[in-house]
């Protein structure tokens, strides 16, 4: 790193060059530890991520990430329920049966996490079975 912002330092030009000789070196590096790389822009992705999921053979799947626990207050809660439908499932202190959706919380937790998200979920009819889900 010390060697490319030097270079960029010394000529501006070189930006793109170096970006360039910096994704190479890092392909090359995933290439020694068996990864795939097609192209070069996959490792430049790949690198800006702070989330990866994927299911126990490795593998990423739906790019769909679900809530099973959360830790807020100085308490571990599990989160249950069925994919993305609101309507089923809640929010449950470790390892008790108690429901703690009403503790403060818990709630002030979610809304944090509301507040600073963009996502969206709704209702939408599959055009293959015909029913309703969540997504």
């Amino acid at each position: 790193l010390i060697a490319v912002t030097l270079a960029v330092a010394a000529i501006p030009e070189g930006i793109p060059l170096c970006v360039t000789i910096s994704l190479s070196i890092g392909c090359s590096d995933m290439v020694r530890e068996h990864v795939l790389v097609r192209k070069l822009a996959a490792v430049e992705t790949l690198g800006s991520a702070s989330v990866i999921c994927s299911d126990k053979t490795g593998t990423l799947t739906e790019g769909k990430m679900t809530m099973v626990n959360m830790w807020a207050g100085g308490v571990n809660y599990d989160v249950d329920g069925k994919g993305f439908d609101p309507t089923i499932g809640g929010v449950k202190r470790e390892g008790s049966n108690a429901d703690a959706a009403q503790d403060v919380v818990v709630r002030s937790a979610l809304l944090s996490a509301v507040l600073c998200c963009n996502t969206t979920i709704s209702k939408v009819k599959d055009s293959e079975t015909g029913e309703e889900k969540w997504e």
